[in-house]
């Protein structure tokens, strides 16, 4: 796959507040919902794809970097979709679920990241 580039201004992430900084009761309010968006499958999944079908430049950029954790970039990215919570913040919720969580929303995000790399050589391949 090759690498796509794009400016920040772009990112779809950085406009739904993916690196802003956030404290007190605020964090404590997002960090909640990273829990509870992770607690359940379904709504992870829902997440996860809606960052892949929605955020074109954020994905393109971010997830054809083979040198980025792009597994944990996209439950960060959904949980920022879903509650508009900063990746800070997610990945300290992280250490909060459990081992079973963890692994069921790495294993959410690996087949949607297989889906979206094979989307993109599908269409790199063609052009």
């Amino acid at each position: 796959m090759t690498r796509i580039y794009h400016p920040w201004h772009l990112w779809e992430d950085h406009q739904h507040g993916f690196y802003d900084n956030m404290s007190g009761s605020e964090k404590e309010q997002k960090l909640r919902s990273v829990i509870e968006m992770f607690s359940q499958p379904d709504k992870t999944k829902e997440y996860m794809q809606k960052v892949v079908d929605e955020w074109r430049y954020s994905c393109e950029h971010n997830l054809s970097n083979p040198s980025l954790n792009r597994i944990a970039y996209l439950g960060q990215a959904a949980c920022c979709l879903y509650a508009g919570v900063p990746s800070t913040v997610t990945m300290e919720a992280w250490s909060l679920l459990t081992k079973p969580q963890q692994n069921e929303a790495d294993s959410i995000a690996d087949v949607i990241l297989q889906s979206w790399i094979n989307a993109q050589t599908e269409c790199q391949s063609t052009d």
